[in-house]
């Protein structure tokens, strides 16, 4: 038995309507009980004011009549008050000793099963007789009546309860169905559930959730088949120049381009695993404080361009500006950008750095003068293995992880990474993060 079928819903539903019924009759006997005290103390207030208005009235008619023609008079008064009236001696009833002591003090006492309200007659060894009263006698007990109405109305209750229940378990049955199929690796599952559906939010995120499980999906498999086209082409060339070395060809020169293709394969995958660990969830960088400029100039200081030494221009503010960032990353997404600027930038390239600083955020705007990217491409080349066609080719090489990678290294910091138009004609990529600006003259001194 599946939990959503046939069975499993009269489970759910009879579950649900006996938890609704129990509930109603707690809530119905505590109200009762509530509106019994407000009923007894109206009685108590009502009570009060009939015995003063019989007492008071009994006592003007009586006057002076000897007591042994009492119960003649009170017959003939007891027309004048709202509820059945006598006179009886004290001990016409067995009273426990708490309400024979009550009665002669002059206090209200009630016999409950009898539904009489008994009061002794000022300096007499009479007392006045109120009741029976049925109408009070029927507030203060539960009946069959009582219990038919609650019955019934619990019985009413499984009709709301079944309307309610049954669209949420359509809507629960649909969820599981193509729950079941997303989990049988059909990414295209979704549901379709209204507005006004309880589930509706549910719905959203199981579709929100379908979409990204796709993404990710898609996105690994692009990544599996771009690994293995990228180590195909240097696969293939190994085995090509080991059959030259075993057909007597050129050892040295054929070992050399051997290690050349093996260097790729390592640059292939170390690339591949710091995306990876990038692309992690739990991915934190370590932000520490540097002399920012210094580090930029020391970066750059190790790449040659024939065009000369790459420009650090300073616009922070500060002569010597401090940063908050992760130096190997930053530094692992600088080099990238540089090997591209030399790989694609063409002979005499001219690259600058243009860092600034304002409102908490830093930007490093990184310019050359190569021929730039088309604004078509600019979102595409920052996902992983995307290249422009021009630079499929031997001269150029990549795998089109360099630009993924700085996107990445700059959502790790907090920031972003964009591509547009160069000043210098080529293509800018701005590197923005969050961070606060000092002066390192203070540290230095």
């Amino acid at each position: 038995m599946t939990p959503f079928s046939n069975s499993g819903m009269r489970q759910v539903f009879i579950r649900f309507y006996f938890t609704v019924a129990i509930c109603f009759l707690v809530a119905a006997v505590l109200i009762g009980a509530a509106y019994k005290r407000v009923v007894d103390r109206g009685n108590q207030r009502y009570l009060s004011d009939i015995f003063a208005a019989t007492i008071s009235v009994i006592e003007s008619e009586l006057g002076d009549i000897p007591n042994s023609l009492w119960h003649d008079e009170v017959q003939r008064i007891a027309g004048k008050v709202p509820v059945p009236v006598q006179i009886d001696p004290l001990d016409s009833y067995i009273l426990s000793p708490v309400n024979q002591k009550g009665l002669l003090e002059g206090d209200i006492i009630m016999l409950y099963e009898e539904d009489l309200y008994l009061h002794r007659i000022h300096d007499t060894g009479m007392m006045v007789v109120l009741g029976p009263i049925p109408f009070l006698a029927r507030t203060d007990r539960i009946n069959a009546e009582d219990m038919l109405a609650l019955f019934l109305m619990c019985l009413s209750l499984g009709l709301p309860a079944w309307l309610w229940l049954r669209p949420l378990w359509q809507d629960l049955l649909l969820l599981s169905n193509q729950g079941r199929k997303l989990g049988e690796g059909d990414f295209g599952a979704r549901v379709d559930l209204p507005q006004t559906s309880a589930l509706a939010l549910l719905g959203a995120a199981f579709n929100r959730m379908a979409h990204d499980v796709q993404e990710l999906t898609s996105s690994r498999k692009a990544m599996i088949d771009a690994v293995s086209h990228d180590l195909r082409t240097p696969l293939a060339r190994l085995r090509y120049r080991l059959e030259i070395i075993r057909g007597g060809g050129d050892v040295e020169a054929t070992l050399n381009a051997i290690g050349r293709d093996l260097n790729q394969i390592d640059e292939l995958i170390e690339e591949w695993l710091t995306m990876n660990s990038l692309d992690k969830p739990e991915m934190r960088v370590e932000c520490q404080p540097m002399e920012i400029v210094a580090w930029l100039q020391h970066q750059v200081g190790e790449f040659n361009f024939k065009s000369g030494p790459v420009a650090v221009i300073n616009q922070s503010g500060l002569e010597y500006p401090v940063m908050d960032a992760d130096s190997f990353y930053l530094g692992r997404a600088l080099g990238n950008l540089m090997s591209n600027a030399l790989r694609y930038g063409g002979e005499g390239v001219v690259v600058h750095l243009t860092l600034t600083w304002e409102g908490g955020w830093a930007t490093l705007h990184v310019d050359d003068s190569g021929p730039g990217i088309p604004e078509s491409e600019r979102a595409r080349l920052l996902q992983p293995f995307e290249r422009l066609e021009v630079s499929r080719n031997r001269r150029t090489g990549g795998f089109g992880l360099g630009l993924a990678i700085v996107s990445l290294v700059m959502r790790t910091h907090g920031g972003s990474a964009l591509i547009a138009d160069s000043p210098l004609g080529g293509a800018r990529i701005s590197l923005r993060w969050p961070t606060a600006l000092r002066d390192a003259r203070p540290m230095s001194a």
